[in-house]
């Protein structure tokens, strides 16, 4: 039997070249979540990138497979309601459903991460509220140290 290595992928802070591969992402991951009877807004989503684009304080990086975008992972750093201290959070965290079960997700995951303790963060927020693959999603984030504290509800009116 052959067993033909991958190609490594290649991770990196997106730029606006990168827009409509994500976009296109966010299209789809829309559609495997819990929300997809909610209409995706276009230029509601194009305002929301264009903030993570803009801000300081947002994070927005791309995996890369030959020349593809095939993950990315969007958050933001920001200063607790009490506290001088910042807090990071990660927003959107998509992998093509092809690319899943290998790094592609942690490595996004690890680049936040070191992105948000460059920009001061002393607390990461993560988790998942898309409702894809949800034991599987926070067992992987729970791996890497994060802790339940509390939950999410949602009732549609």
């Amino acid at each position: 039997m052959i067993h033909l290595r991958r190609k490594a992928c290649s991770y990196r802070l997106a730029d606006r070249s990168d827009a409509s591969a994500i976009f296109k992402m966010c299209r789809d991951f829309h559609q495997e979540t819990q929300l997809k009877n909610i209409v995706f807004d276009d230029v509601v989503f194009a305002g929301h990138l264009s903030w993570l684009y803009d801000d300081g304080a947002c994070f927005l990086a791309v995996a890369e497979h030959d020349g593809k975008v095939v993950g990315f992972m969007s958050g933001w750093v920001y200063q607790l309601y009490f506290s001088k201290t910042l807090s990071a959070k990660n927003n959107l965290w998509y992998v093509l459903p092809e690319h899943r079960g290998g790094m592609i997700g942690v490595r996004l995951l690890k680049m936040f991460e070191s992105w948000a303790f460059d920009k001061g963060a002393k607390i990461l927020v993560g988790g998942t509220s898309s409702g894809i693959s949800m034991p599987r999603s926070n067992k992987l984030i729970e791996k890497f140290g994060y802790e339940p504290v509390g939950s999410e509800y949602r009732k549609v009116l």
